[in-house]
């Protein structure tokens, strides 16, 4: 007998994910959705065990290995290349589903055939609410992101509650936003169909933005559903503390290929050169602060702390 076909293809990029990748396909498993699915893991070049982890104690998953690590975009779309489902949900490897959030989102793309996407709340660990729902950034989001040191003195700045949009939005309804964290997204098929997956000139940083700004421009909306909750431990996934010089480049680099190709005419205009200039500068400050924040930490004659 011909198996169903799937309502929806979980796609997972996993490098070093120990167990919270784990807990995320255990997750999954315990908040089944109503419909048909599959899900499928690209193992992006782990070198802790943690895809043989994964062959072992999930053998209802489809496991595809990578021996490097490719970067996420390239990995998502080799995920996404075997998928079948009428939505494809990017998920990343450290979130754990809580009750009926498949579903939610399910149900709400198929009530609104304007929808092409969908994301869920995202949540810490301690229940709060992350900043996965924003606005397109301008030119002053560099200086009032999420993550940036202006935005932890100054919170409640008018640039991050405009960009950030859980400030300023009703969390009981679903409301539309420019766009949302790849961490959990649920794109139509028929989107997929015509604007493609992850652009792979971003390895990883940056490109959700630039997908749902495709997907807008496509003509489809893109929502945050709120009754889809899903845990993010970002903070236990080897990010915590400060960035690696390799993390910040890749950011950098990354906002200026959203910046150059959505915002500017070409990647040679002065606004880009200008926006570049700006940002390697900013990428140079912020990896010369940690080192010099590394040197003073460690103790005499020893390794940083």
């Amino acid at each position: 007998m011909t198996p169903p076909t799937p309502g929806l293809s979980i796609v997972i990029v996993n490098y070093n994910g120990g167990r919270l990748v784990e807990a995320c396909l255990a997750s999954i498993a315990e908040h089944v959705s109503r419909r048909p699915f599959e899900t499928i893991v690209v193992d992006n070049g782990s070198t802790d065990g943690s895809g043989d982890q994964i062959a072992n104690g999930f053998p209802g998953v489809q496991l595809l290995r990578s021996p490097n690590n490719v970067g996420l975009c390239r990995a998502f779309n080799q995920g996404l290349a075997r998928t079948s489902g009428t939505a494809v949900l990017a998920l990343d490897n450290d979130t754990r589903l809580l009750p009926g959030a498949l579903d939610a989102m399910l149900d709400f793309l198929d009530a609104h055939p304007e929808a092409g996407a969908v994301g869920s709340a995202l949540l810490n660990p301690d229940g709060s609410l992350q900043a996965a729902s924003r606005r397109f950034p301008s030119a002053w989001s560099g200086l009032f992101g999420r993550r940036s040191l202006l935005t932890r003195w100054f919170p409640n700045n008018p640039i991050a509650r405009r960009d950030l949009m859980h400030h300023a939005v009703d969390q009981m309804r679903p409301f539309e936003v420019d766009w949302h964290s790849a961490a959990s997204l649920m794109v139509r098929r028929e989107v997929i169909d015509r604007i493609g997956g992850f652009d792979e000139r971003f390895f990883v940083y940056w490109s959700d933005a630039d997908w749902c700004a495709r997907i807008r421009r496509a003509g489809w909306k893109v929502y945050t559903v709120p009754d889809a909750r899903i845990i993010h431990d970002e903070s236990l996934a080897g990010r915590k503390g400060r960035p690696r010089a390799k993390m910040v480049i890749d950011f950098h680099r990354g906002a200026w290929l959203y910046y150059s190709t959505h915002q500017t005419s070409s990647p040679w205009s002065p606004r880009s050169l200008a926006a570049a200039a700006g940002l390697a500068t900013r990428a140079a400050a912020l990896i010369g602060s940690n080192w010099l924040r590394s040197k003073l930490a460690a103790p005499p004659g020893g390794a940083p702390s």
